[in-house]
């Protein structure tokens, strides 16, 4: 079976829906089919082979509302989907939408639907009636959870296409709790005194408004406990975000720590007490920052953003703590609760593990999907 994905970007560039098609497209090749992925380049165009996943890179020629834009992608798209069973399209991405159009009734659909097209005004209104083209010409739409597809305006209506596979990563097994000295050490020197010494909240994702870290740096504000924030992760606010942790005199205690190594991220996994997602907006769809920090036995905090899957990935009293959107106080008070109570952190870090164990490995997701795309052919 011949699978082409169509996403945005693809690992070397980070993300959670980018590591979500690199397992995917890796997982089809090591059950002997064959994968094929479309992606955009910000800068050098090269095409590669990735673990027997060839990669076709497409040069953005600009971006708008954080869709990258190139007529090139289209064309590419169109003669890539000439050899292939399945078209596999990770949304939002309206340029792939547009190519799935355009592509012979023979060719089999799968839909990703990674999150809704949220907060982008007239331009969201504008593109609503290609998004529903889209969906009429798929075969099947996946969601990430029940929650939701429920949810979602845009899914209502394609109920009897759509299916869910819960997201999952790769950590078949529970690292070594190695040395804390050790730990210490290996990481950047600007990185350690966060994490020597007080208790340690681990903060990953792109710096961008619906992540919430705003409302994070204001909670930390407001907590008593002394702890230490690292904040992994780039993005556009990043100036504003420093600016916000310097009038509050948090310098000592938040870090923005920006894009680290893999190793880095998994020393800082093993040296963190909790980990914290203080998202504020449906964008956040499921969270895949959160299932990493579960797989390696990591207590939550995270927040009951309305319609969102986050609070059913985090379940309450069991992998974590989940408080309301964009309140600093309540944020705070979550925070204070889990630092200082050693043995409900220790009951939340083994129910977070145990709960990835059940939903969210990446084998777990691969299988589903791989016997969708076995669904659809036989339908064909």
């Amino acid at each position: 079976m011949r699978i082409l994905h169509l996403g945005k970007y693809y690992p070397p560039d980070t993300g959670g829906i980018e590591s979500i098609n690199a397992s995917l497209a890796r997982g089809a090749v090591a059950a002997g089919m064959n994968a094929t992925v479309l992606c955009f380049a910000n800068h050098a165009v090269h095409d590669e082979v990735d673990n027997g996943v060839v990669v076709h890179r497409v040069l953005q020629t600009r971006k708008v509302a954080s869709q990258p834009l190139s007529a090139a992608y289209i064309r590419r798209a169109a003669d890539l989907a000439r050899d292939a069973d399945v078209v596999h399209v990770h949304t939002p991405n309206m340029l792939a939408a547009l190519a799935v159009l355009r592509l012979p009734g023979t060719v089999r659909i799968l839909i990703h639907w990674h999150s809704d097209v949220v907060g982008k005004g007239l331009l969201g209104q504008v593109l609503r009636p290609l998004e529903r083209a889209m969906l009429s010409r798929a075969d099947c739409i996946v969601a990430t959870s029940r929650a939701y597809a429920d949810a979602s305006a845009s899914l209502a209506g394609y109920a009897a296409k759509i299916r869910v596979i819960p997201l999952g990563v790769d950590a078949a097994t529970t690292a070594p709790r190695q040395d804390r000295r050790d730990l210490v050490a290996a990481l950047p020197p600007a990185l350690r005194p966060f994490a020597d010494g007080r208790p340690l909240v681990l903060s990953v994702g792109r710096l961008v408004r619906y992540k919430g870290y705003a409302v994070l740096i204001d909670a930390v504000h407001r907590m008593r406990v002394r702890a230490s924030f690292i904040i992994v992760g780039a993005g556009p606010l990043h100036e504003d975000l420093q600016a916000r942790i310097d009038a509050r005199g948090l310098q000592d205690r938040i870090i923005l720590a920006g894009r680290l190594s893999d190793s880095t991220l998994e020393h800082l996994r093993l040296l963190a007490d909790v980990f914290c997602m203080p998202s504020i907006e449906r964008s956040e769809a499921f969270g895949v920052a959160l299932i990493e920090a579960m797989a390696s036995r990591m207590p939550l905090v995270a927040t009951c953003i309305p319609g969102s899957g986050v609070p059913w990935v985090n379940l309450q009293d069991e992998s974590g703590l989940n408080v309301k959107p964009a309140d600093p106080q309540a944020l705070a008070k979550a925070l204070d609760r889990l630092l200082e109570d050693d043995t409900l952190r220790a009951r939340l870090a083994d129910g977070a593990r145990a709960r990835y164990e059940q939903l969210f490995t990446e084998r777990a997701m691969v299988v589903a999907t791989l016997n969708l795309y076995r669904d659809i052919m036989v339908k064909a």
